[in-house]
């Protein structure tokens, strides 16, 4: 529930956006086929995406979260290889422990097939917007009401 807590948020509005690298006017809209998460098919991006936020809501220590006192921006920059590895993993958070847990999910991350074009592998770079909200505490206070005897 927590993690939960901690990425509705921040998926309900995920976009990611891409470049090819090493040809800079390609975009990543022509690219002939996305990287693909292990368990997708060939290319999906759709599946791509719900399997990457899956990964990032199973590993987030939220934790790190209950300290915040509102919601934070974070956005994330990472490569992946053409070997397909999560490289330059960059991150914009104005806390800290939120940048290095981040970090530590993306070293997390299997190996992924990597985007082709003109059936050659290409290093595919992305921006990924996050918004963390601050972890909820549990209220232990729960009115009952009393049970009504029924009438038969």
């Amino acid at each position: 529930m927590k993690k939960i807590i901690f990425f509705i948020a921040v998926f309900s509005s995920i976009t990611l956006t891409a470049q090819v690298q090493e040809a800079k006017d390609v975009s990543y809209a022509v690219i002939e086929k996305a990287p693909t998460y292990p368990g997708c098919n060939n290319g999906d991006k759709e599946c791509f995406q719900a399997k990457l936020q899956e990964a990032i809501t199973k590993n987030f220590n939220s934790k790190i979260t209950s300290s915040l006192l509102s919601k934070q921006q974070v956005v994330v920059q990472f490569t992946i290889t053409t070997d397909g590895d999560f490289t330059d993993v960059k991150v914009k958070a104005l806390n800290d422990d939120i940048k290095e847990e981040v970090v530590r999910i993306f070293s997390l991350l299997p190996k992924v097939t990597p985007g082709t074009m003109k059936g050659e592998s290409k290093a595919v770079t992305y921006t990924l917007p996050l918004i963390v909200e601050p972890a909820k505490k549990k209220i232990s206070n729960t009115l009952i009401a009393p049970s009504q005897p029924q009438n038969n």
